[in-house]
Protein backbone atom coordinates (compact mmCIF):
# COMPACT_ATOMS: atom_id res chain seq x y z
CA UNK A 1 0.00 0.00 0.00
CA UNK A 2 1.14 3.48 -1.10
CA UNK A 3 1.95 6.14 1.57
CA UNK A 4 -1.24 8.11 0.13
CA UNK A 5 -2.87 4.90 0.43
CA UNK A 6 -2.32 4.18 3.68
CA UNK A 7 -2.79 8.05 5.03
CA UNK A 8 -6.25 8.20 3.23
CA UNK A 9 -7.41 4.66 4.09
CA UNK A 10 -6.22 5.84 8.09
CA UNK A 11 -7.86 8.82 7.68
CA UNK A 12 -11.49 7.76 6.10
CA UNK A 13 -11.05 4.93 9.42
CA UNK A 14 -10.41 7.45 11.97
CA UNK A 15 -13.05 9.96 10.70
CA UNK A 16 -15.86 7.40 10.85
CA UNK A 17 -15.05 6.32 13.98
CA UNK A 18 -15.11 9.90 15.54
CA UNK A 19 -18.39 10.96 13.58
CA UNK A 20 -19.63 7.86 15.34
CA UNK A 21 -18.66 8.66 18.51
CA UNK A 22 -16.61 5.40 19.57
CA UNK A 23 -13.66 7.35 21.64
CA UNK A 24 -15.37 8.73 24.77
CA UNK A 25 -15.02 12.59 25.09
CA UNK A 26 -11.58 13.24 26.18
CA UNK A 27 -10.37 10.09 25.21
CA UNK A 28 -6.76 10.49 24.53
CA UNK A 29 -5.92 9.40 20.80
CA UNK A 30 -2.65 7.42 20.80
CA UNK A 31 -0.82 7.26 17.37
CA UNK A 32 1.27 4.10 18.40
CA UNK A 33 -2.38 2.55 18.87
CA UNK A 34 -4.01 3.72 16.48
CA UNK A 35 -1.40 2.41 13.77
CA UNK A 36 -1.51 -0.67 15.09
CA UNK A 37 -5.56 -0.94 15.20
CA UNK A 38 -5.32 0.34 11.49
CA UNK A 39 -3.05 -1.83 10.39
CA UNK A 40 -0.41 0.90 9.15
CA UNK A 41 3.15 2.88 10.30
CA UNK A 42 2.78 5.55 12.61
CA UNK A 43 3.80 8.42 9.97
CA UNK A 44 0.31 8.21 8.16
CA UNK A 45 -1.65 7.99 11.55
CA UNK A 46 0.33 11.24 12.67
CA UNK A 47 -0.31 13.03 9.44
CA UNK A 48 -4.11 12.66 10.10
CA UNK A 49 -4.54 13.24 13.42
CA UNK A 50 -3.35 17.06 12.31
CA UNK A 51 -5.30 17.09 9.80
CA UNK A 52 -8.16 16.13 11.75
CA UNK A 53 -7.26 18.81 14.81
CA UNK A 54 -7.83 20.85 11.60
CA UNK A 55 -11.65 19.34 11.10
CA UNK A 56 -12.29 20.30 14.91
CA UNK A 57 -12.73 16.69 15.28
CA UNK A 58 -10.11 16.26 17.62
CA UNK A 59 -8.08 18.43 19.43
CA UNK A 60 -4.00 18.46 20.60
CA UNK A 61 -2.40 20.04 23.61
CA UNK A 62 1.20 21.05 23.70
CA UNK A 63 2.68 17.87 25.94
CA UNK A 64 -0.89 16.06 26.45
CA UNK A 65 -1.09 14.56 23.03
CA UNK A 66 -4.44 13.74 20.73
CA UNK A 67 -7.68 14.02 22.31
CA UNK A 68 -11.32 13.87 21.63
CA UNK A 69 -12.99 17.04 22.13
CA UNK A 70 -15.22 16.92 25.68
CA UNK A 71 -17.86 20.03 24.49
CA UNK A 72 -19.38 22.01 26.92
CA UNK A 73 -23.71 22.82 26.99
CA UNK A 74 -22.37 26.44 25.37
CA UNK A 75 -20.18 24.88 23.04
CA UNK A 76 -22.38 22.73 21.68
CA UNK A 77 -25.36 24.70 21.59
CA UNK A 78 -23.29 27.20 19.94
CA UNK A 79 -22.64 24.15 16.81
CA UNK A 80 -25.79 23.61 16.43
CA UNK A 81 -27.03 27.43 16.36
CA UNK A 82 -23.76 27.73 13.38
CA UNK A 83 -25.64 24.69 11.60
CA UNK A 84 -28.62 26.34 11.38
CA UNK A 85 -26.54 29.57 10.57
CA UNK A 86 -25.22 27.96 7.58
CA UNK A 87 -28.00 26.12 6.42
CA UNK A 88 -30.18 29.39 5.76
CA UNK A 89 -27.57 31.10 4.16
CA UNK A 90 -27.19 28.10 2.07
CA UNK A 91 -31.27 28.30 1.31
CA UNK A 92 -31.04 32.17 0.98
CA UNK A 93 -28.31 31.70 -1.57
CA UNK A 94 -29.48 28.51 -3.59
CA UNK A 95 -29.14 28.82 -7.35
CA UNK A 96 -31.00 25.00 -7.58
CA UNK A 97 -32.61 22.46 -6.25
CA UNK A 98 -31.25 19.88 -4.17
CA UNK A 99 -31.08 16.58 -5.28
CA UNK A 100 -34.08 14.15 -3.85
CA UNK A 101 -33.01 11.33 -1.30
CA UNK A 102 -32.96 7.89 -3.21
CA UNK A 103 -34.57 4.97 -1.44
CA UNK A 104 -31.01 3.82 -1.03
CA UNK A 105 -30.19 6.71 0.74
CA UNK A 106 -33.20 6.26 3.56
CA UNK A 107 -31.66 3.07 4.74
CA UNK A 108 -29.26 4.36 6.87
CA UNK A 109 -29.31 6.03 10.63
CA UNK A 110 -31.41 8.93 10.90
CA UNK A 111 -27.59 10.50 12.03
CA UNK A 112 -26.63 9.82 8.65
CA UNK A 113 -29.81 10.94 6.80
CA UNK A 114 -29.42 13.96 8.65
CA UNK A 115 -25.41 14.73 7.13
CA UNK A 116 -27.17 13.19 3.95
CA UNK A 117 -29.98 16.03 3.71
CA UNK A 118 -27.86 19.01 4.77
CA UNK A 119 -25.26 17.95 2.62
CA UNK A 120 -27.68 17.85 -0.49
CA UNK A 121 -28.54 21.67 0.80
CA UNK A 122 -25.43 22.77 0.98
CA UNK A 123 -24.61 21.47 -2.71
CA UNK A 124 -26.94 23.80 -4.09
CA UNK A 125 -25.76 26.77 -2.31
CA UNK A 126 -22.93 28.36 -4.63
CA UNK A 127 -20.33 29.15 -1.89
CA UNK A 128 -17.94 26.29 -1.58
CA UNK A 129 -17.16 28.15 1.86
CA UNK A 130 -20.77 27.29 3.14
CA UNK A 131 -20.73 24.13 2.11
CA UNK A 132 -17.51 22.67 3.47
CA UNK A 133 -18.33 24.58 6.52
CA UNK A 134 -21.47 22.62 6.87
CA UNK A 135 -19.82 19.00 6.27
CA UNK A 136 -17.31 19.88 8.83
CA UNK A 137 -20.56 20.91 11.55
CA UNK A 138 -22.08 17.77 9.94
CA UNK A 139 -19.04 16.04 10.85
CA UNK A 140 -19.08 17.12 14.38
CA UNK A 141 -22.56 16.76 15.05
CA UNK A 142 -22.77 13.22 14.16
CA UNK A 143 -22.14 11.69 16.80
CA UNK A 144 -24.49 13.85 18.64
CA UNK A 145 -27.44 12.96 16.35
CA UNK A 146 -26.70 9.45 16.66
CA UNK A 147 -27.88 9.59 20.02
CA UNK A 148 -31.46 11.96 19.14
CA UNK A 149 -33.64 9.14 18.54
CA UNK A 150 -33.40 8.08 22.08
CA UNK A 151 -33.74 11.54 23.23
CA UNK A 152 -35.94 13.57 20.78
CA UNK A 153 -38.60 10.72 19.90
CA UNK A 154 -40.64 10.97 17.94
CA UNK A 155 -38.53 13.26 14.82
CA UNK A 156 -40.88 11.82 11.98
CA UNK A 157 -41.02 14.58 9.30
CA UNK A 158 -38.66 16.67 10.35
CA UNK A 159 -36.05 16.14 8.14
CA UNK A 160 -39.01 15.66 5.24
CA UNK A 161 -40.28 19.35 6.09
CA UNK A 162 -36.95 20.86 6.11
CA UNK A 163 -36.07 19.55 2.90
CA UNK A 164 -39.80 21.47 1.04
CA UNK A 165 -38.42 23.93 -0.92
CA UNK A 166 -41.09 26.85 0.49
CA UNK A 167 -41.65 30.05 2.27
CA UNK A 168 -41.29 27.76 5.88
CA UNK A 169 -38.50 26.20 5.04
CA UNK A 170 -36.29 28.44 7.32
CA UNK A 171 -38.52 28.46 10.10
CA UNK A 172 -38.67 24.07 9.64
CA UNK A 173 -34.62 24.73 9.77
CA UNK A 174 -34.70 26.99 12.71
CA UNK A 175 -36.85 24.95 14.59
CA UNK A 176 -35.19 21.36 13.81
CA UNK A 177 -32.34 23.12 15.43
CA UNK A 178 -33.77 24.76 18.57
CA UNK A 179 -35.07 21.89 19.50
CA UNK A 180 -32.22 20.46 19.54
CA UNK A 181 -30.42 22.94 21.61
CA UNK A 182 -33.41 22.93 24.17
CA UNK A 183 -32.09 18.81 24.63
CA UNK A 184 -28.24 19.67 24.74
CA UNK A 185 -27.74 18.65 28.57
CA UNK A 186 -29.90 15.39 28.17
CA UNK A 187 -27.89 14.98 24.82
CA UNK A 188 -24.46 15.69 26.75
CA UNK A 189 -25.90 13.37 29.46
CA UNK A 190 -26.31 10.34 27.47
CA UNK A 191 -22.89 10.56 25.66
CA UNK A 192 -20.97 10.81 28.90
CA UNK A 193 -22.63 7.58 29.77
CA UNK A 194 -21.77 5.55 26.51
Amino acid sequence: MSPIQAMERSYSALKQMLREGRYAPGARLEANRLAEELGVSMTPVRDVLHRLVGERLIEAASGEGFHVPRLTESELRDLYEWNSALLLIAVRTAREEPQTLSIEDLLGTTADQTALVFDRMASAAPNQEIRASIASASDRLHAFRMLEDTILEPMIGELDEIMIRDQGQPQSIRRYHLRRMRAVPLLLRERDKG
